[in-house]
């Protein structure tokens, strides 16, 4: 319900991409983000050398 509240948001705001970054080890994002039709679109390691999922609607 929140992610819904934040997008219906930026598309009053004017707002047509929403990007988000997480992890492997973040299951439960990766599956809520893939639900709301996001596509992972790249990943990379950080400074810190954590490996980060980049993902779109």
């Amino acid at each position: 319900m929140l992610m819904e509240k934040q997008h219906n948001y930026l598309i009053e705001k004017g707002y047509t991409i929403v990007q988000t970054k997480t992890m492997n080890k973040w299951r439960s994002m990766l599956i809520l983000n893939s639900k709301c039709g996001f596509d992972v679109i790249g990943t990379y390691t950080d400074e810190n050398g954590l490996h980060k999922i980049l993902k779109k609607n």
